[in-house]
């Protein structure tokens, strides 16, 4: 056989070995290609399902309140400044009391004359007065029994002749004058005697209670001489904003003059806190009091504190940008802090929150294409244990996650992992 010959041999050879190795592999894969595939079944138990919204809020006074002059005067000592944390009870500022004591005095010698005569009226038929006009009725009653007895007299002389007709006539005109007298008197005394009932006692009781207010309401003034402050709290200054017309006066100072109810500062409380955070349009609608709240800072870093949702706007903030998303305000509510906490946290502070808007301790959690439609249902293949015979389950799907989605009706087992195309 020459050499040429030889050579034809060998690569018809190395040709029909590649076809009968070619069929067999596709031969092979048409096999593994028939042979159905083995059912896959997935565990799945019950956990924890949290859906949360992330924020960024400002710590604030859960209340600020503003103390005021109780009365009018010049500061006699100023004991605290702005940003200052004084505890309940502590004294803050001292007022000159020159002036309410004045006023004072004045008032307690009113109450004092009032009272005089709202207790002569109550014994009114003994007073000096009364007294008076009686004795005036007693003496006009004892002249005119005098002049009637010698009327009587002198009718009986004229009678004899011994006394002339015109003594009797001046008689006659001492009776009608005493007589006059006599009816004057008693009604002097009468109206004497009503001046201590009726509208009389009832003004002189008004104009003693009035006058008594008036007197226990300046020493109550005067006991607010030390202003002092009524919780544990900051001293913050005193805004335009939170009180109209506050800039107005001067910086606070020793022998400065305050008038009655002018705002010195204010006091936030520092033992109860709250959170004040903006949220989106989009997000607003998750959100209710009584949400749960965790509360992380910068400022107050390796310190968890817990809060809740108190209120949710339902007003949108002013936004001056056009097109812009509308922002709500919320605020949080924050227990009070311990010492050591209070310590840290302080007012202004900026806080990271996590609003937890979803809670579901047991959570039954699948894979999205165990899931199949059957009509207006949703049916998974499930067993309690592999030992178990299958059984489809109609299910109502709930919240995504990023494993699964979260069913009810499932309780713990296995569940059938279908077909890629079945999935929702």
């Amino acid at each position: 056989m020459t050499p040429d010959k030889k050579n034809r041999w060998q690569k018809i050879a190395l040709l029909a070995s590649i076809v009968l190795a070619g069929i067999a592999i596709i031969g092979v894969r048409a096999a593994f290609t028939s042979a159905p595939a083995p059912e896959q079944w997935l565990a799945v138990n019950s956990e924890p399902l949290v859906h949360s919204i992330a924020l960024a809020g400002k710590i604030e006074p859960q209340k600020t309140i503003f103390l005021s002059a109780p009365f009018e005067g010049n500061i006699q000592s100023l004991l605290v400044e702005h940003g200052q944390r004084v505890e309940q009870g502590q004294r803050l500022l001292t007022l000159d009391s020159v002036l309410i004591e004045t006023q004072l005095r004045d008032a307690l010698a009113a109450q004092l004359k009032t009272r005089r005569v709202a207790q002569e009226l109550k014994d009114w038929e003994n007073s000096a007065q009364v007294v008076r006009a009686r004795r005036t009725v007693r003496t006009a009653e004892v002249s005119l029994s005098t002049v009637q007895r010698r009327l009587r007299d002198a009718r009986q002389l004229l009678a004899r002749g011994i006394i002339p007709r015109n003594e009797l006539d001046d008689l006659d005109q001492q009776l009608q004058m005493q007589q006059l007298e006599l009816t004057a008197a008693q009604n002097e005394l009468q109206q004497t005697l009503d001046q201590g009932t009726g509208e009389h006692r009832r003004i002189a009781e008004m104009e003693l209670k009035n006058a008594t207010v008036k007197y226990e309401g300046l020493q109550a003034l005067l006991d607010g001489q030390n202003i002092v402050a009524p919780f544990t709290g900051v001293i913050v200054p005193v805004t335009t904003n939170a009180v109209p017309g506050a800039g107005a006066a001067g910086p606070l100072q020793v022998g400065a003059r305050l008038s009655q109810g002018q705002v010195v500062f204010g006091l936030a409380d520092i033992e109860r806190l709250k959170i004040v955070a903006m949220v989106s349009e989009l997000d607003i609608n998750q959100l209710h009091p009584g949400q749960d709240v965790e509360i992380e800072g910068d400022g107050f870093e390796g310190e968890r504190l817990a809060g809740t949702v108190q209120i949710v706007s339902s007003l949108a903030e002013p936004n001056d940008e056009v097109g812009g998303s509308a922002k709500f305000s919320v605020t949080l509510s924050v227990p009070p802090l311990t010492p050591e906490q209070l310590q840290r946290v302080r007012l202004g502070m900026s806080a990271r929150l996590s609003i937890t808007t979803y809670r579901n301790e047991q959570a039954i959690i699948v894979p999205p294409h165990a899931i199949r439609k059957e009509g207006p249902d949703r049916v998974v293949d499930y067993r309690e244990a592999m030992d178990q015979p299958a059984r489809p389950m109609t299910v109502t799907t709930g919240r995504p996650t990023l494993n699964g989605v979260e069913v009810f009706g499932l309780a713990p087992g296995f569940v059938r992992a279908g077909d890629r195309d079945d999935r929702l």
